[in-house]
C-alpha cells in the first residue's frame, strides 16, 4: 500500500508471561525453538480469524483486524483470535501464559517499513497499555471494542485507568479466560 488511508480497525497486543525466567533456566536453543513454535502458533490463530500479524517483538505479538483489508466484524474476530491465542499458548507449554490487550479505533494504514508498523494512531497505544495492565491469562478490552462486540456479561471486570502520557481516564473491560 503506497497511499495512507484512515480505517476503523481492532488492534491486539499479546505478551508472554514467564518467558524471561524460562529463558534463563534453559539453553538458548531451546528457548529459540519454543519462541519459533509460539510465533507460528500465534500467526496461525491470527490469520485463521482474518487478522494480519503486524509484528513480533521479542516474546510479544501485535496484530491488526480490519486493516489492510476492511472487515465489518473486525472486533469480534480479534476477540475470537485473542481467546484462541490464550488457549494455544497453554497447549504449547503449560509454564507459559499470555496477557492480552484489544482495542478498536481509527488508525492510519500505510506502507510497512522494516522494523516499523503499518498502522498508527492512539488505538495502537491504548491496546499496548491494556496488554500491560492485564493479568496473566486475561484479555483487557477497550471500551469501543466492548461496545462493538457487546461484551456486557457479569464475568467482565470494569476498570478505569489513566493511560501513561494521557490526561484522560478510559474504561477497560476484562475478559477473563483463566483455566488455572
Amino acid at each position: 500500500m503506497d497511499v495512507e488511508e484512515r480505517k476503523l480497525a481492532t488492534i491486539v497486543f499479546a505478551d508472554l508471561v514467564g518467558s524471561t525466567e524460562l529463558g534463563g533456566s534453559q539453553d538458548p536453543e531451546r528457548t529459540r525453538a519454543l519462541l519459533d513454535r509460539f510465533y507460528d502458533a500465534m500467526a496461525g490463530e491470527i490469520e485463521r480469524a482474518g487478522g494480519t500479524v503486524e509484528k513480533f517483538v521479542g516474546d510479544a505479538v501485535m496484530a491488526v483486524f480490519g486493516a489492510p483489508a476492511a472487515l465489518e466484524d473486525h472486533a469480534e474476530r480479534a476477540l475470537h483470535a485473542a481467546l484462541a491465542m490464550l488457549n494455544r499458548t497453554r497447549e504449547l507449554d503449560e509454564r507459559l501464559e499470555l496477557r492480552i490487550g484489544v482495542n478498536t479505533g481509527e488508525v492510519v494504514v500505510g506502507r510497512a517499513r522494516e522494523g516499523s508498523s503499518f498502522v498508527t494512531g492512539d488505538p495502537v497505544n491504548v491496546a499496548a497499555r491494556l496488554e500491560q495492565g492485564a493479568a496473566p491469562g486475561e484479555i483487557l478490552v477497550g471500551e469501543r471494542t466492548a461496545a462493538a462486540f457487546a461484551v456486557r456479561s457479569s464475568s467482565a471486570r470494569r476498570r478505569r485507568s489513566r493511560r501513561k502520557g494521557s490526561p484522560k481516564a478510559s474504561r477497560a473491560d476484562g475478559l477473563c479466560a483463566r483455566s488455572r
